[in-house]
């Protein structure tokens, strides 16, 4: 898998206005092109979606860097923290 970069993203969203438009809806040659940017990078259907209708391609490019770099160096993410059902105090007293 290929590291996205704003070189990519740029490619597909260009492809993308290439096709005949259809409303932006996912079908058809738009679709396509749509799961090889996913295959290719490994981002999300949605991101994906994005990116070839040109919308907030520098956050996703700079959210799998540093995704890229914290696995080069080996660091984890933080653990998410389980959020605890809050009670109301007086159903127990």
């Amino acid at each position: 898998m290929e590291l996205l970069t704003r070189e990519i993203a740029n490619t597909y969203r260009d492809r993308a206005k290439a096709l005949p438009y259809n409303g932006m809806q996912d079908i058809g040659e738009r679709r396509a092109l749509r799961i090889e940017l996913q295959e290719r990078c490994g981002v999300t259907e949605l991101e994906a979606i994005n990116i070839i209708n040109g919308f907030h391609i520098d956050i996703y490019c700079m959210k799998y860097l540093i995704k890229a770099r914290e696995a080069a160096e080996g660091t984890q993410e933080p653990a998410k923290k389980k959020r605890r059902k809050q009670y109301d105090r007086r159903e127990f007293y």
